[in-house]
């Protein structure tokens, strides 16, 4: 992403639908570095290899068995990520709705909503607008920055979820620049195994070619 903004400018990363994949990349990225602070557990990503289907993101946490287990969990959580920048003509609980559009996703699935407007809506007033709709997905949170000087600062909140029995925190603040520093393993072995270790493989490095934009 800071490739995109370098080489092509912020607006166009944010707006151009050519940037859209890396957008969402980034966008879910964010959002589990300070998910994961909540949850405590480390997260791993990669884009859906099927495009323009849903979700957009595959989430991987692996937790350890249960006492009596043998064999580590593998959590999957799809991510769908949709914008909501400044041309946009609706209020942000009506294109969220309108985003989810009567689809139907998979019961594990969170709607991530990357909001660029500042100050647009007060939290309560999403909560209240959104608490009665009728969707699969099981959480919808907004991915927004707090302050006109980003910087790396990111806040990210819950404003619906389907399953009260959900215990998970509803906000978090920080600095994805900082956060993004934390040693982390670079990727997960694929076999579940039978014990009770998490094993990790080295996977070398992915290069991801950039979309070419033309220049109007």
């Amino acid at each position: 992403m800071k490739t995109v903004v370098n080489r092509d400018g912020k607006v166009a990363a944010i707006r151009e639908d050519a940037h859209k994949p890396v957008r969402e990349a980034w966008s879910a990225a964010v959002f589990l570095l300070g998910y994961s602070q909540i949850t405590n557990h480390q997260y791993w990503l990669r884009e859906n290899p099927v495009k323009n289907e849903a979700p957009d993101i595959f989430s991987i946490s692996i937790l350890p068995p249960f006492q009596d287990e043998k064999g580590v969990k593998r959590e999957i959580l799809e991510i769908e990520v949709c914008d909501y920048d400044e041309h946009c003509k609706l209020d942000l609980v009506d294109h969220i709705k309108e985003k989810l559009g009567g689809k139907a996703y998979n019961p594990f699935t969170l709607l991530l909503c990357y909001v660029h407007k500042q100050g647009e809506a007060r939290l309560i007033d999403l909560i209240n607008g959104l608490k009665e709709t009728k969707t699969s997905v099981r959480e919808i949170w907004i991915l927004f920055h707090p302050g006109q000087d980003i910087n790396g600062e990111f806040a990210i909140s819950r404003v619906f979820l389907r399953d009260p029995g959900i215990d998970v925190p509803c906000h978090y603040e920080g600095n994805y620049r900082q956060l993004a520093l934390i040693p982390q393993q670079e990727m997960i072995k694929t076999s579940r195994g039978s014990g009770k270790e998490i094993n990790f493989v080295p996977m070398g490095i992915g290069y991801v070619p950039l979309p070419i934009v033309k220049k109007k």
